[in-house]
């Protein structure tokens, strides 16, 4: 019998603690520490750590070790890289769009609140980042804490403690993403491409082991959640798989085994409920939202063209434009209604991560084993990022912590390679990290 998550969540704070301790010999762990938090909402799993604001003062705490340490401390500059540019445009627009708000009290609790805490989230990556051991450090910390994030709501499954819904008995956790079948889901997809392409390569057998047992638990839970958009993103994601990989062939075999025996298992709980996709705006009214969502946030951006609702808007102004409270499920209307032609910003910044990253594959070297490692990283965010930009068809969050780290981690590469002097752009448009 697995143990519960209730009787082993004390793990969570100790090792979040432990990492503020070890941050004090080098600030990356300060950042993994903050990362666990963000993302474990220890505020909620104990909620006197909420009371106290522990996610402000961790983040307080590796701001200020970062700024007592030694380097880094230009790399979020605009000058030293495009993405950088495109992140602090995003920013200032971001931020104009709250003061230009259809509610701007609303638009500062739920976007501009967010925006700001993941620039500093960006901004604590990439200036702490500074060699491979600490972009493992950082990828392994990704990996590790989805796969806590998947433990409890599928241990619950396996348990029968579930979630009912019209579709079936759906897996369900008490706190962050977990609460959230389809948030649930998508957590679980962004980080299958890291586990592929960082934590399998050239690595030894217990750790493999280790990745595929993970894996396994990812996969399940996918199918636990009954989510239509995370299945769907699970099939891009193992398509992306065979598309980057060096031996195609032995991964489109391996792929297909594993969608083929997924899609058994998952048939009698699945087919009837993915076939409602097809019913478009007539379909019920999960599907529906989808599309509406869409529909809605063309709608507001009709409206206020220029810099939409604001940030974080989306649902009160849906309230105030349809009288229908609810947040869009669609990442693209969620931008169009929030920002407007404004929203170009967002496509820009993510524009910028998808072309550092082709540069910087361009000059790597793939008959070097170190090459190989910076490669497998920039294509496992590549593939993250494209998987992400596809389900956002279903869901909404264009203010995640995951746009952030992909953007923050293309970043860290380049500075690496800077530091060899492999820099993938010229060196007189951009400065070289500290």
């Amino acid at each position: 019998m697995l143990p519960s998550a209730e009787s082993i969540q004390i793990i969570v704070p100790v090792a979040s603690i432990a990492l503020l301790v070890m941050s004090l010999k080098n600030p990356v762990y300060g950042v993994i520490a903050y990362f666990v938090v963000l993302n474990a909402k220890l505020g909620d799993m104990y909620p006197v750590l909420g009371a106290v604001r522990f996610e402000l003062i961790v983040a307080l705490f590796v701001m200020v070790r970062i700024l007592f340490s030694t380097r880094g401390h230009g790399n979020f500059l605009p000058r030293v890289n495009p993405i950088n540019t495109a992140l602090w445009l995003l920013f200032a627009v971001g931020m104009i769009s709250v003061a230009f708000s259809l509610f701007p009290g609303v638009s500062w609790n739920e976007g501009g609140y967010f925006l700001l805490k993941m620039t500093i989230f960006y901004i604590m990556i990439v200036t702490t980042v500074h060699t491979s051991a600490d972009l493992s450090r950082i990828l392994w910390a990704f990996i590790l804490i989805t796969a806590w994030i998947a433990y409890e709501p599928v241990v619950n499954y396996i348990s029968g403690n579930v979630d009912e819904q019209l579709y079936g008995a759906v897996a369900v956790g008490r706190f962050g993403a977990a609460t959230g079948h389809v948030a649930f889901a998508n957590t679980l997809n962004q980080v299958i491409p890291v586990l592929i392409f960082f934590a399998f390569r050239d690595r030894t057998m217990f750790v493999k082991t280790i990745s595929l047992a993970i894996l396994g638990l990812l996969a399940f839970g996918v199918y636990a959640s009954k989510s239509r958009g995370g299945f769907l993103g699970l099939f891009v994601t193992a398509m992306g798989i065979v598309y980057f990989s060096r031996d195609r062939m032995k991964a489109g075999i391996i792929a297909g085994a594993f969608m083929f025996v997924f899609l058994t298992i998952a048939a009698s709980d699945y087919i009837s409920h993915m076939s409602t996709i097809t019913e478009g705006i007539h379909a019920s009214r999960t599907a529906s939202d989808r599309y509406l969502g869409l529909v809605n946030g063309v709608s507001m951006m009709i409206k206020r063209p220029v810099l939409g609702v604001g940030i974080g808007c989306y649902a009160e102004a849906r309230r105030h434009y349809f009288h229908y409270y609810f947040y869009s499920h669609n990442l693209y209307g969620e931008l169009f209604g929030e920002l407007g032609i404004a929203s170009v910003v967002w496509f820009f910044f993510i524009y910028q991560i998808f072309k550092r990253a082709s540069a910087i594959k361009r000059t790597l070297d793939p008959s070097r084993a170190r090459d190989i490692y910076y490669t497998n990283i920039i294509t496992a965010i590549q593939l993250g990022l494209f998987v992400r930009l596809f389900v956002g068809n279903f869901t909404h969050g264009s203010l995640i912590w995951f746009w952030f780290m992909m953007a923050a981690l293309t970043v860290a590469v380049q500075n690496i390679l800077l530091k060899e002097e492999r820099s993938p752009i010229p060196e007189s448009d951009h400065m070289k990290p500290e």
